[in-house]
Parts: structure tokens; sequence; C-alpha cells
């Protein structure tokens, strides 16, 4: 393990993992290689790969750190920016209100885990049902149809820049790269590290772990909300259902991507790679007409087998270090 938590094990093997898993479609569908079906697979995950870098940092954070609500924080955010659209408001102008709704919303749970001191799984499992109530309450339960907004607005989630999708090039390369600077080159960095680890030990070096952790489900809800407005102008609709999945998908990337459940370890950089490999399993999953309803226990093999491959490799690692000293 490196300093800041970072162990480049994992991310080795998600590299690994992710050739593999392409080459082993590739095989079958050759035509999956395409770069139509390249872009595909990139727009696929941005999204829930947005949510999963916010995430990591809640996990990393510890005292059973974790978000369960950024999936209806990403639909709730879809249905604002839908009904402030539909106001007439500039596109601009609603994408800014929406992004503050989103740092409100992260807020919420901030207060109620660090200020009121409600554990993470029951704050959090309550804002789901509320935010989900609420985005169903302002729609009736009908989705707003965005395609008629302005083409700049729906460049979003559909356009591109240099061949590549441009929310991947001006959105989520970004945001990986500030998270990682944030996690591994900051003070505050460091800091949520210490607090995830040792609460105690924070404390006495003049730190406020419970700031620390509030401001993650604050920078939780803003990528959430980010994530919300992106796929509302890939689909040209804003729908309160929308990313329902991310609850438990992030999760699974955050710990797929080395971050210990229990906090004080991990890396944005390692969820981006795994985001990779669940990005390519599933889209190669339903390129090749697999039943939908057991994609999600392929994400759950592939965790399991992450972990059994991984934990006898990092035991000589440490067994020779051990010894070495």
């Amino acid at each position: 393990m490196h300093a800041s938590g970072f162990d480049r094990t994992r991310p080795l093997l998600l590299l690994v993992m992710a050739a593999a898993a392409l080459g082993g479609f590739a095989l079958g569908h050759p035509g999956i290689v395409s770069t139509q079906n390249l872009d595909s697979m990139a727009v696929f995950g941005i999204e829930i790969g947005m949510i999963a870098l916010g995430q990591t940092l809640v996990i990393c954070g510890g005292d059973t750190g974790i978000d369960l609500s950024v999936g209806a924080i990403a639909g709730l955010a879809q249905v604002i920016l839908g009904r402030l659209l539909h106001l007439d408001l500039a596109w601009p102008v609603a994408i800014g209100m929406t992004l503050l709704a989103g740092l409100v919303l992260g807020g919420i749970n901030a207060v109620a885990i660090s200020w009121f001191r409600i554990p993470p799984i029951i704050a959090t499992l309550a804002t789901l049902f509320g935010y989900q109530g609420l985005a169903l309450v302002l729609t009736g339960g009908i989705n707003i149809d965005l395609t008629h907004e302005s083409p700049l607005f729906l460049a979003i989630g559909q356009g591109h820049v240099l061949g590549l999708p441009l929310q991947l090039v001006a959105l989520y390369l970004p945001l990986l790269a500030a998270f990682a600077f944030l996690q591994h080159g900051t003070r505050f960095g460091r800091a949520l590290y210490l607090a995830g680890t040792n609460d105690r030990a924070a404390d006495l070096a003049g730190l406020r772990a419970s700031r620390i952790r509030a401001a993650t489900y604050v920078l939780c809800g803003l990528v959430s909300t980010i994530a919300g407005i992106v796929g509302a102008a890939r689909l040209g609709t804003a729908r309160p259902d929308a990313a329902g999945e991310a609850n438990l998908i992030s999760i699974a990337i955050v710990v797929l991507g080395g971050t210990g459940i229990f906090g004080g370890t991990g890396s944005v950089i390692g969820t981006a790679l795994a985001t990779v490999v669940i990005g390519i399993v599933d889209y190669g999953l339903s390129y090749n007409d697999f039943n939908p309803i057991y994609q999600a226990g392929v994400i759950g093999v592939i965790l399991i087998g992450v972990i059994l491959v991984e934990n006898p490799f990092v035991a000589w690692r440490d067994s020779r270090r051990t010894n070495g000293a």
C-alpha cells in the first residue's frame, strides 16, 4: 500500500480484466470493437462512472460511509432540469440552478449524517425514498420531453469532440483529474484517508472528521446531479426513475476498484478502471443479447472473482516484504 491509500495491485488486475473482457467479446463478435461500438461503450459507462467517483470519496471517508441516494439524486436532478427548461429558462441558467439543487440534496445527506449522527445507510436510504417520491410528485410519473430543447444543450449528451463523446472529454475526464488531485494531492485528501482510518487520530490532529465526511456527501450529490444532466441531454428526456440502478452498481464499482468498504483506502483511479471493466462487460453482454436479468449477477461474480484472485497475491507480496524486512 502506497501513501494516500493507493495500491497498484488492483489497477493492474483491472487493466488485465478489461483487456481480457474486450478480447473475449471480440473473439465471438469482432464487430464489437468497431468505432461506433467503442463510442457507445464509452457513453454507456460515463454517467455511472461520474457517480462512482463521488461514491469513492464517501466510502473512503469511513464510519460506514455509503450513499444509497445517488441514483435518486440523478433522477430528481433530471426532473428539476426538465421543469426549469419547460419554464423557458435559458439552458445554462437551468443547468446552473439544477447544480445548486444537487448541492442542496447532497447537503441534506451531509447534515443528517454528520450533524444529527444518523447512520449513513439509514440516512441515505431515507433520502433515496424521499428524492424518488419528490421526482414522481413533480412529474406525476410521466417523463418530460426535452427533444425540442436547444441543440447546444442536447450536445452535452450527444455531441462529439475529435471523434470522442463530448461528455467524456469535457466532463468525465476533467472530473476524474480533479477528484484524483483532491484525493491524492491536497490536504483534504490526506485528511480524508486519516478520517477513514482512525477518527480519533484525525481529531487529535486537529481535523474534524465529521466535516470532512460531510464534504464528501455534498460532492457526491454534485457529481450525481451532473450525471443526471448528462443522461437527460443524451436521451432528450427527463425521467423520474432515471439512474435507479446506480445506487448499488456505483458501490460495486468502487469496491471493485479497490476502495476498502470500511474506509481509509482506495482511489478514484481504481474506480475509473473498474468503471471501464463494468462498462465493457455490461455492453458486451447486451451486444450479445444476454438476458438483462442476469447481468447484475455477472457483476457480482466479477467482484468476487477479483477478490479471490487478488487476495493470494497480496498475501504473498506482504509475506515477501515482511521476510525481506
